[in-house]
């Protein structure tokens, strides 16, 4: 009798630890698919941000996880930021390297967009300059300001 018990025990014991294994596999293909789909929310194709007299406009081609693209930033009654993007896009953020003229003047900054199901949203943070463009203290740790969602246009 007491080997039967041992033998329940046993069986018991293994398939509770086939099942923990298969939650935890199970869990790791869920995340994996929470990213893969945070990422699909970016499409190659133009957004736009139009109010009050204000326009920024950003067109995309990715290609993996490489994005360029031109970015303008058209404030009413303020110079104009005219340019072209070369960046990374990881986890639904684009982070990029923004080569733009003002004021006659070419200059090269970093840029984020974070992508989600509504648009694009543009992040902020503290930058410094390194290397000749002025690039972002914290990437990770930036602030996306949703008064300003670029809508993906449909072409």
């Amino acid at each position: 009798m007491k080997i039967i018990n041992i033998g329940l025990s046993l069986l018991i014991f293994a398939t509770a630890c086939q099942q923990k294994d298969k939650k935890k596999d199970d869990q790791a293909q869920m995340g994996s698919d929470t990213t893969t789909v945070a990422a699909a929310i970016a499409e190659n194709g133009t957004y736009q941000y139009l109010k009050n007299g204000d326009t920024i406009s950003l067109i995309i081609a990715i290609d993996g996880d490489k994005v360029h693209g031109d970015l303008n930033y058209n404030w009413k009654e303020k110079d104009r930021n005219v340019g072209h993007i070369d960046g990374i896009l990881k986890d639904g953020i684009l982070l990029a390297d923004y080569t733009f003229a003002s004021e006659g003047q070419q200059s090269v900054r970093q840029v984020a967009f974070k992508f989600s199901k509504n648009g694009a949203v543009e992040g902020f943070g503290d930058m410094e300059e390194k290397g000749g463009k002025m690039s972002f203290v914290a990437p990770d740790k930036l602030a996306y300001d949703e008064k300003f969602v670029l809508e993906k246009l449909n072409q």
